[in-house]
């Protein structure tokens, strides 16, 4: 691109105003509507964006919000953990640090509320532990403890300057490290009871581990090797502490405010050291717990009642000119040479999408040097341009006298008195907050030819007749220009190599496709090109096959009845054999892989293409296998079954054993005296 641009992107739709994300609003959740749930004191995100919440009466709930399901995980009065427990979850896992409970770190399944593991006590394998806070990530689960507990006054405390320390355990509950580092302290002695809910804890995703205490307001991030750091923040109350993908933090504004003030309650931004750079200014209110999941969406629990959960998405944004502050951008271009003095330059064509409430202005000038005065000397117009030592602002002040007055959204815009063998064009986008104009290509038509030329020599007598009939004919002359275009790149709409879209599924209804949105272009585009050979093969083993194929990228199984015959001839097995391929003669069974079809349209879309195909007087049976084994139903070895040598089972501290398991002593399974299990071993008649 030639000439200097300011605030512009270049992207797959086109040059545009540069963008960023940054987080809004999409959607709230009231929890005092839903049945049963007290006031929450805890909550956790897991797979699928599931909310796991634990209330003042140590029930613990899992919350579908898509869906607006919520249920108990345990029932009433578990034991399990109490209150002031804190949880945190990963995967299928939930686990909760409680440090008034009998199990001080406790893990569960969150599919069906097994115990997998617990630890109890307040030793560790030699390691004090009073959990404080906790986080967990794909891999381990880390709980930040003291390490130096006084038991001298009438209830534990730490000591001033008391160490703190992160327990790294595995998923499994081993625990694999203890990360002690001198910032990590208790600035002042503190009971233990009241250190509850005073730390946070957040895992970053380069591995490394931040550490927020909101009594002091610091945060301490200690790396993968180590290294610790340690920044302050302003003194207010906080809570709450949640790290994205990128490595950004934030931290939740916990403040009370009276009646009167203003909320200037703002979520608070640290970057990847720990340092404020700024606030989340889309949420306004309390925050008392702050979370972010894996798609980095926030989960704010708060505003005044802490019955809110408010949920935030990134969101593009176009960002504000350094310059200006507002969201725009300019670009100035080189000159263009057209090689010929006093050239007339006739218009310019923009294909570009302007949305509501953005704008595009383009000014332009000619002449026919490349110097000009500009700022009081003689220089070069494109020296002045290019120098990226001019302030935006001043080169703007030296070229003001030469552009045109601006013409708003360019699409199609005729030059008036553009005469000269360069030309240079000004073009500004004006946004808004959320979307700005893009630009996919400029064109430049020079010199003038109009409709003009084609009338008699009277018609252009008179000067300014002639400039009103060149503008008016130049209305038909750009149809007409559209047009011709239009016919000279037909090919793109019945060219299966170029075609796409909507032109696309049309020429497959030459062939008699019919398409919908589960087709992508690519597969519309191979069966048009591989029509002559599904045709001359339709109706046959091979031409099923490869239409089948072709959609799915996998080549599926077909059984045909002659295939089957060695089942039908033993007695036993005939009923069997017409369950699983049909006694129909004229039948046939296509069995497709489980990756084949990933969805119920995904399954109509392959029988109608079998109605398409198969010969008029057979019958088609579609079966997805599963990837299990099942003895009777279709389970077919290497293909969705697997047989594995027999393995011992170990019961170990990363090993759990299913609640449906039963362990029976050899050789004393089927006594009745013993252990009887009707239907599996046993029987009644």
């Amino acid at each position: 691109m030639k000439g200097t641009a300011y605030n512009l992107e270049n992207g797959m739709a086109g040059l545009g105003i540069r963008r960023d994300k940054r987080y809004g609003i999409a959607g709230t959740l009231r929890l005092d509507a839903l049945e049963g749930l007290s006031a929450v004191k805890d909550m956790a995100v897991g797979e699928h964006e599931r909310i796991y919440l634990l209330d003042d009466r140590a029930d613990l709930w899992s919350y579908d919000w898509r869906i607006g399901d919520h249920k108990r995980l345990f029932p009433q009065g578990h034991g399990l953990f109490g209150e002031d427990a804190r949880i945190a979850a990963s995967g299928p896992f939930l686990f909760a640090a409680d440090p008034g409970g009998d199990c001080s770190l406790s893990a569960f399944h969150t599919g069906n509320g097994q115990t997998m593991w617990s630890r109890q006590g307040e030793r560790i394998e030699d390691a004090v532990f009073h959990p404080l806070a906790i986080g967990a990530d794909a891999n381990h689960v880390y709980v930040l403890s003291p390490l130096d507990t006084d038991t001298g006054g009438d209830e534990p405390a730490v000591p001033e300057g008391g160490k703190l320390s992160i327990l790294v355990f595995t998923h499994g509950g081993m625990l694999v490290d203890v990360i002690a580092n001198p910032s990590l302290r208790q600035p002042v002695r503190a009971k233990l009871k009241h250190l509850r809910g005073a730390y946070y804890l957040a895992v970053k995703p380069d591995g490394g581990l931040a550490v927020l205490d909101t009594i002091f307001a610091t945060v301490t991030i200690v790396e993968q090797g180590g290294a610790a750091s340690v920044e302050s923040l302003p003194t207010r109350t906080y809570a709450g502490l949640a790290c994205d993908r990128s490595g950004m933090m934030y931290v939740g504004d916990a403040r009370g405010l009276a009646g009167d003030d203003e909320d200037d309650r703002f979520i608070v931004t640290l970057g990847a050291r720990g340092e404020v750079n700024g606030a989340v200014t889309s949420y306004r209110g309390r925050a008392a717990v702050l979370l972010a999941d894996a798609s980095d969406r926030l989960y704010v629990l708060g505003n005044s009642d802490d019955t809110t959960i408010t949920m935030l998405h990134l969101q593009p944004q176009t960002l504000a000119m350094s310059e200006t502050g507002v969201p725009e951008g300019v670009w100035l271009s080189s000159g263009f040479d057209s090689t010929e003095s006093g050239t007339v330059w006739h218009k310019l064509t923009a294909d570009a999408f302007v949305p509501g409430g953005t704008q595009l202005h383009l000014s332009y000038f000619c002449l026919d040097d490349e110097r000009a005065v500009i700022a009081g000397a003689y220089r070069s117009v494109d020296d002045w341009i290019n120098d990226p030592f001019i302030p935006y602002k001043e080169k703007l002040e030296g070229l003001a006298p030469f552009w045109s007055p601006p013409i708003p959204n360019p699409k199609d815009a005729l030059f008036m008195e553009a005469q000269g063998r360069y030309m240079w064009l000004k073009l500004e986008w004006i946004g808004n907050e959320r979307h700005t104009p893009m630009v996919e290509k400029l064109r430049l038509y020079f010199p003038r030819e109009t409709y003009l030329e084609y009338l008699p020599a009277v018609y252009q007598e008179d000067e300014e007749s002639r400039d009103f009939l060149e503008r008016y004919l130049s209305i038909f002359g750009t149809a007409f220009i559209e047009l011709e275009e239009e016919i000279g790149d037909l090919s793109r709409y019945i060219d299966p190599y170029r075609a796409k879209g909507e032109h696309l599924r049309w020429l497959a209804t030459w062939i008699g496709l019919e398409t919908d949105d589960y087709w992508t272009d690519e597969q519309v585009r191979s069966f048009i090109l591989a029509a002559p050979e599904l045709y001359r093969y339709r109706g046959t083993k091979r031409g099923i096959s490869a239409v089948i194929e072709m959609y799915t990228g996998v080549e599926p199984i077909i059984v045909e009845q002659f295939q089957t015959k060695i089942m039908r001839d033993h007695a036993e097995l005939r009923s069997l054999t017409d369950a699983l391929y049909d006694d129909n003669p004229y039948s046939f069974t296509v069995l497709l892989r489980p990756e084949q079809a990933l969805g119920e349209k995904q399954l109509v879309v392959i029988e109608g293409l079998l109605e398409e195909q198969k010969p008029a007087y057979t019958e088609t049976k579609l079966v997805q296998l599963q990837p299990w084994m099942y003895l009777d139903l279709h389970t077919y070895l290497g293909i969705n079954t697997v047989l594995t040598e027999p393995s011992l089972l170990m019961l170990g501290p990363e090993r759990s054993m299913p609640n449906d398991t039963l362990i029976v002593e050899m050789g004393m399974e089927k006594r009745m005296d013993v252990h009887t299990r009707l239907e599996l071993d046993s029987e009644l008649e």
